[in-house]
């Protein structure tokens, strides 16, 4: 045998090996590429649906924003309430009385608030005493009676001629003292009788040295009596010139007319003078004012039924109006009576923890 034969019989058992590995495999390598395809088919299905469920995710997001609106809204959380606006229904506002005024321009007036006492007219005020002297045979009238000028208000016989002879009121006004008994001796040394003309009276008010230099005839003066609700408008007429030396003050006089015998005599009074006024500014009326969360607010007006606490700086007062330093404008409308109750709504409301509404 040659060599070359020899050599095919010795390849030819490798070629029929290897052609049979080849044909082996043919399936493995099929599967495995459709194992690759069907895979890469599940990937893509699976981006597929992340997709939409994200895009599903997201319409949920939008329509939960949505729903927040929409409850927001239904809840009644208007944008008047995040402002601190309050809303008042008509009902309301007549309720509790609410009225508006403007912020306007104006002088504070300059106020002393004075003690003082009611007492007589001195210049009306008659001691009746006896002519002679003599024994009072008749006291025809008693303390608070009212007499007339003309009238006879007792009988004396004189210790001279022993003849009776009449005492007559000099004045109309009422008996305030009497010292005669019939039967007492009477004389020119000492009065029978006080007579008080009490249709007008003097207020004796008690003016200290710090503001002596301040009170002058002249100036307006509001009169309450102490205790009472009687109250009167008048002006001091008269200032003493010397301090008292008891009292170390002066006096400033105010005469009130007393038709009615309101005033009586005795009774403790407040004055309050008005001693000038001080700079022009922004004022609005005092009772506007009001004291929320330890800082002085005026509800202002911000169209109908509703209002909104701002924050002021206050400066001096009269008894009607009261100075504004900062927060308002001249013009600005503002609650005036019923502002208490504006301010009531807020401290109410916010137990529940919203400004509220007036409904």
């Amino acid at each position: 045998m040659s060599r070359e034969n020899s050599f095919r019989r010795g390849f030819l058992p490798f070629a029929v090996i290897a052609v049979v590995i080849f044909m082996w495999s043919l399936p493995f390598n099929a599967v495995a590429q459709s194992d690759d395809h069907d895979h890469k088919e599940d990937e893509s299905a699976e981006v597929h649906e992340d997709d939409l469920h994200e895009g599903h995710d997201h319409d949920e997001a939008d329509h939960a924003d949505e729903g927040e609106d929409v409850q927001h809204e239904e809840d009644g959380h208007s944008d008047h309430e995040e402002e601190g606006i309050i809303e008042v229904t008509p009902e309301a506002m007549k309720m509790a009385g609410i009225t508006l005024a403007k912020v306007g321009r104006g002088c504070i007036g300059n106020s002393v608030d004075l003690p003082g006492e009611v007492g007589f007219n001195e210049d009306r005020l008659a001691h009746i005493v006896p002519r002679f002297a003599g024994i009072a045979r008749e006291a025809r009238f008693r303390v608070g009676d009212y007499v007339r000028a003309g009238d006879v208000v007792a009988i004396v016989e004189s210790n001279e001629s022993l003849n009776t002879y009449p005492i007559k009121a000099l004045i109309s006004g009422w008996i305030i003292e009497r010292h005669v008994t019939p039967g007492e001796f009477v004389s020119g040394e000492h009065s029978i009788y006080v007579i008080a003309d009490l249709s007008n009276v003097w207020v004796n008010l008690a003016v200290y040295p710090k503001d002596a230099d301040r009170i002058k005839p002249g100036l307006a003066a509001s009169i309450e009596a102490v205790g009472s609700k009687t109250r009167a408008e008048g002006t001091i007429q008269y200032v003493t010139p010397v301090l008292d030396a008891n009292t170390r003050s002066i006096t400033a006089r105010v005469v009130l007319p007393n038709p009615d015998n309101a005033w009586r005599p005795g009774t403790f009074v407040r004055a309050r003078v008005a001693a000038g006024s001080g700079e022009e500014g922004l004022v609005v009326e005092k009772e506007a004012v009001q004291v929320l969360d330890n800082e002085h607010v005026v509800f202002v007006s911000e169209g109908p039924g509703l209002f909104k606490p701002v924050e002021v700086e206050v400066g001096d007062s009269d008894s009607l109006f009261i100075r504004i330093l900062s927060g308002l404008e001249e013009g600005t409308k503002y609650a005036v009576a019923g502002a208490f109750e504006l301010k009531a709504k807020i401290v109410t409301s916010s137990l529940g923890g919203h400004a509220g509404h007036g409904h």
